[in-house]
């Protein structure tokens, strides 16, 4: 049987086995490197994805893109994803003010 880059597949191959995580964002509207980067966090296991968050969330990365952070848990505070009090304590907790 040849490979046939045309030939669709059935919709149960075409299911991502991303879990529903609240606040992700939908797959569709990741772009192909974001995606594969969400597939790898997602296959580590618990401690090791746990030390690779750490590690990205130093301090220098958050200065780094401290306004896209207050952008996007601005957008959650009023779309209603998070309340004043959970947008206050994620601020508190990345250190911006």
């Amino acid at each position: 049987m040849n490979w046939n880059p045309f030939t669709k597949k059935d919709e149960e191959e075409k299911e991502e086995a991303l879990p529903n995580i609240p606040g992700m964002p939908e797959t569709k509207d990741m772009n192909m490197l974001q995606r594969f980067a969400m597939n790898r966090l997602m296959k580590m296991s618990p401690a090791e994805r746990e030390k690779t968050l750490r590690k990205a969330m130093t301090p220098k990365n958050i200065e780094k893109h401290k306004g896209e952070i207050l952008a996007s848990l601005e957008a959650m505070r009023k779309a209603g994803q998070m309340s004043d009090d959970q947008y206050r304590l994620a601020k508190a907790r990345f250190g911006l003010k």
